[in-house]
């Protein structure tokens, strides 16, 4: 894989690419939707009594469905339009906007990513998101960076061909920091450690890609308990690494982050505020 990990790196240098990047403090976001009881950011507006730390939020697209105006809400655009889109520009343009992320899995073919292949994502990004570089920080593709190689979660690539081959076509495109995603066991077995698994994971990204990394969606597979002592092996890693700029844990609904009734937090959702 030195190869490919050297075609990403070398057609990165082609692209115009910011690299400022946060503090090590306040880099948790809410990865929320408004399919709920109340149909808006409820559920994620609970965070904001329980920890500073989180401070960002995204639903996979736009509006923010009354996302509170304590936490920075970042628009998506999730797959490829139809045609130019009025609401778009305006999520874009909106006062408070500061970062936009753009193509939910692109890599996967399975129903719910957007399955896009590379060229006709780069020629996305060229027309929806490029325009709009001097006034907003832009994220690369969402792609699923398991295993590094991995291509056993249903796309014809893996992550990072399919992110060398996107790159090859995006020249002339700026990105400021780049998206990965990541699930897997919490407990692999084999007396592996999922805690160990996931930061060499996300190691290896910010290796190959040479930019910020924002994890915006990661889970591990367990129980709840076993979720939160994860988390509470993982952030204090994630919040000591310069290269990681913001992460979101998947994700605020109940039984994940949430407790069963959706009213209070679960022992990984206290984890994630707490750790």
């Amino acid at each position: 894989m030195a190869f490919i990990r050297s075609t990403v790196v070398a057609v990165l240098a082609t692209a115009t690419i910011a690299t400022a990047a946060t503090s090590g403090t306040g880099k948790r976001g809410l990865a929320y939707n408004n399919n709920n009881v109340y149909g808006n950011a409820s559920y994620a507006n609970e965070f904001f009594a329980n920890s500073s730390q989180v401070t960002w939020g995204y639903d996979w697209g736009y509006p923010s469905w009354n996302l509170s105006s304590v936490f920075e809400f970042v628009p998506m655009l999730w797959g490829l339009p139809s045609g130019n889109d009025p609401d778009w520009t305006a999520a874009v343009k909106t006062a408070g906007t500061v970062n936009i992320l753009g193509f939910n899995e692109p890599d996967l073919t399975y129903s719910g990513s957007s399955n896009i292949l590379p060229a006709n994502a780069a020629q996305g990004y060229l027309t929806y998101m490029q325009p709009y570089a001097d006034i907003v920080r832009i994220g690369a593709p969402n792609v699923l960076w398991n295993n590094y190689d991995s291509t056993s979660s249903g796309g014809d690539y893996s992550s990072r061909v399919w992110t060398s081959y996107f790159m090859g076509n995006c020249t002339g495109c700026h990105f400021d920091f780049a998206c990965i995603h990541w699930y897997q066991d919490c407990e692999p077995g084999n007396g592996e450690s999922g805690a160990d698994w996931f930061t060499s994971n996300v190691t290896d990204a910010y290796n190959t890609l040479q930019l910020p990394i924002w994890i915006t969606e990661f889970q591990c597979y367990g129980s709840d308990d076993q979720q939160a002592t994860f988390l509470e092996s993982v952030i204090p890693w994630l919040d000591s690494q310069d290269y990681v700029e913001r992460y979101a844990y998947f994700g605020v609904f109940p039984d994940y982050l949430l407790d069963d009734a959706g009213d209070a937090l679960s022992a990984s959702g206290q984890a994630y505020v707490s750790s």
